[in-house]
């Protein structure tokens, strides 16, 4: 299995904090699992931030943490396998067509509001995608539980799962709401060689722009990939508390409590999400507004 975990963040290393720690609580292959965060920051402040964070977590997960120059070059950049290191080989890699060569099989999206809440296994779903070729993508965000959707504050009816091993199958074309909303970028599990040919030909930006690309491509994939895999129950959520990005008009919370730069002044202070207390939680939506359940890092 060769699954990349890439997780874009910008301002909001507290909000990060609840990412990498729920995901190191709740994936099975969570201390193997190579992720990369791509990360911006507008201050130094919250430079500082991230500073904090990365010696936290060293010796915990294997994270390879590129600061943002330009995000489509380094997205692009973080998928790529290192050149060889032998002349030869890199010629021979040029005679074969070889000369760009993806790092992973798998690449799982996440977003720096991103909690999980339950267990789950990459080597599982790894194995679902392999079994169900008609399947565009893992998402860990939906289920029988998510029958709200947030983004358009409406109800979303359930489509017709059928059982597979590993999870739940179900035919995205036609549906509403998030379950028709096959590609995304914050908890869903894809084929890299189904998404590369459109990373390195659509423009984009910044995250928010990738993905309306990637979203406005899925039709793309209603004739040879019409299905999606999910959990019974979704293993994770977004929890849009506050905005980093002025491109669109996402919905997301505006209490001053949740700022960035309120957050990050707590965090500085030492204070982080308990992601145990979120264990278990059942979301009824793939976004839900909830209050962090923050403590100080000396008692976690």
């Amino acid at each position: 299995m060769r699954t990349l975990t890439l997780i874009f963040s910008k301002d909001r290393p507290l909000q990060l904090q609840a990412t990498l720690a729920s995901f190191a609580l709740h994936c099975q292959e969570a201390a193997q699992t190579p992720i990369t965060v791509l990360y911006r920051t507008s201050s130094e402040a919250f430079a500082q931030g991230y500073d904090h964070l990365q010696q936290e977590f060293q010796g915990r997960l294997l994270i390879d943490w590129v600061e943002e120059r330009s995000f489509r070059h380094d997205l692009l950049a973080c998928l790529r396998q290192p050149p060889a290191a032998s002349r030869w080989r890199r010629i021979l890699d040029r005679l074969r067509l070889r000369s760009w060569r993806a790092s992973c099989e798998q690449l799982l999206f996440l977003v720096d509001d991103n909690i999980f809440v339950r267990p789950f296994s990459l080597q599982a779903i790894h194995g679902a995608l392999e079994q169900q070729p008609s399947a565009v993508g893992f998402s860990l965000r939906v289920g029988r539980n998510t029958t709200t959707c947030y983004s358009m504050s409406c109800a979303q009816p359930l489509p017709d799962f059928q059982p597979v091993d590993g999870g739940l199958r179900f035919r995205w074309v036609g549906q509403t709401g998030d379950f028709g909303y096959p590609i995304e970028v914050s908890s869903s599990v894809y084929r890299l060689a189904d998404l590369i040919g459109l990373l390195r030909t659509l423009p984009y930006v910044n995250p928010n722009r990738l993905e309306q690309v990637l979203s406005s491509s899925s039709s793309l994939f209603c004739l040879s990939k019409p299905d999606l895999l999910c959990f019974d129950q979704s293993v994770a959520f977004c929890a849009p508390i506050n905005k980093v990005q002025t491109i669109l008009e996402n919905r997301a919370g505006a209490s001053d409590y949740y700022s960035t730069e309120a957050l990050l002044g707590r965090f500085l202070e030492g204070q982080r999400v308990d992601v145990e207390a979120l264990r278990d939680f059942v979301p009824q939506a793939a976004h839900v507004e909830i209050a962090l359940p923050l403590q100080s890092a000396q008692t976690l």
